[in-house]
């Protein structure tokens, strides 16, 4: 249905009119013969109204301003006409009555902690099936920081979506790294997600583009530590009277031997062993964090652990995150092993120096990592010297031996 008549009234009502001479401004909106009614929440005097302009008789302060609000009614009006056309609506009376009053819910205009507050709500739901505990613990701690920032820098609770440019991106990165004290690449994970957040944003129609996407976001290289043979030989030789010690020893062993993540070793139960026709015992089990199935051979030292911790509540006890790490910090220094070393240099160590150092392909480490493509693999796993300097040799040996020809 096209429009073939528009109108927008402001008036007053003679029987609205009050003992005191007031009359509430209201106004009149009328398409194609429909009409809806709404109150200014003005008032006015009855004998300073003029019906035929619309407007407050006179020229002072306060009914300049009165009428300027008015002015300010309309053009909002028409603001709103302008964005439902846009969005291929037909116009009717009280549909841009509802969209006057922010109640069309696609021109209702979105915050930035909005937006991220429904990601979250959302991703909640999700924690522990296809959201990873940590990838969520990002995401609140993100909103924190966002908050903070906007809230020092803009001295406001919250900014819409259509505030935000490149300068606000620059901004927040600068408070990650100066007054947040960051990394760049812990300061990167956080602008990320911001950026995927935008990119969401984007593809819901709430802005038309994504500021990020002019802001070079880029992850500084990380040396990634691993255990040789010889630092690994030297935990596994590790004898220790301490308990907490020697449970911490046999857990960062465990993911030596089977390259489980701390989380998929905590989830780990009986249910992800299967035997196969041969007898050969397999852990199957789909990490935490991505979803993607492991299938991972179970080695000696892996089952002499679990056999030494079988019966009781769990099926490895593994310690609290926080608290492994200080015991394996300790370990490395009673070793002697001068590296930095934390549970996750186990799936590091797996991935070098237990698998690919003794040829393992990088296909089916990538598959026993859980990966969907070996890129994602190259990132753990680091040839140690020695196994790049044995096939080198190989290859010396090929060409010394044909010169001798």
């Amino acid at each position: 249905m096209e429009r073939s008549s528009f109108a927008i009234l402001f008036f007053i009502r003679e029987s609205k009119v009050r003992k005191d001479g007031n009359a509430p401004i209201e106004v009149s909106i009328t398409i194609n013969g429909e009409r809806c009614f709404f109150s200014t929440g003005k008032k006015v005097k009855a004998i300073a109204w003029d019906k035929n302009r619309q407007l407050v008789k006179g020229k002072d302060e306060e009914t300049t301003s009165l009428n300027n609000y008015l002015k300010s009614v309309r053009a909002k009006m028409y603001e709103k006409e302008a964005e439902l056309l846009d969005k291929g609506f037909v116009i009717t009376a009280q549909l841009l009555y509802d969209a006057y009053f922010d109640k069309v819910e696609c021109l209702q205009e979105k915050s930035l902690l909005n937006v991220l507050e429904e990601h979250n709500a959302e991703r909640k739901a999700m924690v522990g099936k296809t959201v990873a505990p940590a990838t969520y613990w990002v995401f609140e701690y993100t909103a924190r920081l966002l908050k903070e920032f906007i809230l020092q820098k803009y001295g406001r609770e919250d900014l819409y979506l259509r505030e935000l440019n490149l300068s606000f991106i620059q901004g927040f990165h600068s408070f990650l790294l100066g007054e947040k004290k960051m990394g760049q690449n812990s300061s990167t994970k956080h602008l990320k997600f911001l950026k995927k957040l935008l990119n969401l944003a984007v593809s819901n129609s709430y802005i038309s583009h994504n500021p990020v996407n002019a802001y070079k976001v880029e992850r500084e290289p990380v040396e990634i530590d691993f255990l040789d043979e010889e630092e690994l030989r030297k935990i596994i030789n590790f004898d220790t009277p301490i308990p907490r010690f020697e449970r911490a020893k046999d857990m960062f062993l465990f993911g030596c031997f089977t390259g489980l993540s701390y989380i998929d070793i905590k989830t780990l139960t009986a249910e992800h062993f299967e035997k196969d026709g041969t007898g050969r015992i397999w852990i199957k089990k789909r990490r935490v964090k991505t979803g993607v199935l492991s299938r991972i051979p179970l080695l000696p030292i892996a089952k002499l652990i679990l056999d030494k911790y079988k019966g009781g509540e769990r099926l490895l006890p593994i310690q609290d995150p926080a608290d492994i790490n200080k015991y394996l910090k300790d370990i490395a220094i009673l070793c002697n092993i001068k590296k930095r070393i934390t549970f996750h240099t186990s799936r590091h160590t797996f991935a070098s120096t237990v698998t690919l150092a003794n040829n393992i392909s990088l296909e089916v480490v990538s598959k026993m990592l859980g990966h969907t493509n070996t890129r994602m693999t190259t990132h753990y796993a680091k040839l140690i010297d020695r196994c790049i300097g044995e096939q080198m040799d190989k290859l010396m040996d090929t060409f010394t031996e044909e010169g001798n020809d």
